[in-house]
């Protein structure tokens, strides 16, 4: 009789099966095990000796918070910068009282970064918010670099730019609309109205619903109303997509030519 050498099959017991099918999902990329029905995994235990409640008399849980009632928790919270009669009317107190005014941001105070820069500078650079490198200053990281090589084209010295931020400490995912409707476009302008810069270059497009400014105007010279005066706006966009795209960069080039000749 001839033997074949094709290997026997064999049967395997219930934790190889388990094993092999677990390694397969993996192999598939599924890691995790998800089901619709929450479990309260923080509940406390209940004591042995407890007395079961009687059905129906848990309250159920409450709904998971949305984009919207988010939103209306942050517009119900107070005004961003207090009371407008509490607002500091120079620039150097307004320096001081952004690095401890409690309302205009979350967390501890030492995130804080200033501005820099004096009043009536030629140019105010506006960013949304300091950068996670901004360990020295606004704009002393990464993001300053390509700054410094952009005002070295420009022609623009250093001591005639002021560098401004319209949050003073990093927030994720920030809600310019809401943080607008809660006072930061006020204390924005009030920002602005105390350096009484000739130009803003607005740097990262997001804050500019801030001044009301439709989307579809972006790329034109625009005007904001600061104080007494209406102050000269160029929307650009932010440092990394200007550090990534050539066409960008070019772009922005020709638009700060027409913009101050």
């Amino acid at each position: 009789m001839m033997r074949s050498d094709t290997p026997e099959p064999r049967d395997f017991d219930a934790a190889e099966a388990l094993e092999g099918a677990i390694a397969w999902w993996r192999e598939a990329g599924v890691d995790f095990d998800y089901a619709d029905a929450p479990t309260q995994w923080l509940a406390e235990p209940e004591a042995d000796h407890a007395v079961a409640a009687p059905q129906g008399a848990v309250p159920p849980p409450p709904p998971p918070a949305t984009p919207l009632t988010r939103a209306l928790e942050q517009e119900a919270a107070p005004l961003i910068g207090g009371a407008l009669t509490d607002w500091p009317t120079n620039l150097e107190k307004f320096r001081e009282w952004w690095m401890t005014e409690p309302s205009l941001a979350e967390g501890s105070l030492d995130r804080r970064v200033p501005p820099r820069g004096v009043a009536g500078a030629k140019l105010c650079i506006l960013v949304p918010q300091p950068e996670p490198d901004d360990g020295e200053g606004l704009l002393t990281g990464g993001a300053g670099r390509l700054l410094s090589a952009m005002l070295q084209s420009m022609e623009v010295s250093a001591d005639e730019v002021y560098l401004a931020s319209v949050l003073p400490a990093p927030m994720p995912l920030p809600d310019w609309s809401v943080l607008a409707r809660r006072g930061l476009a006020e204390v924005t302008r009030h920002h602005l109205a105390l350096a009484a810069p000739a130009r803003v270059l607005a740097i990262g497009r997001s804050p500019l619903a801030l001044f009301d400014i439709a989307p579809d105007k972006l790329r034109e010279p625009l005007t904001i109303e600061v104080g007494e005066k209406p102050l000269p706006l160029l929307a650009a966009p932010d440092f990394s997509q200007i550090a990534r795209s050539a066409k960008r960069r070019e772009t922005l080039w020709h638009r700060w030519l027409e913009w101050t000749t």
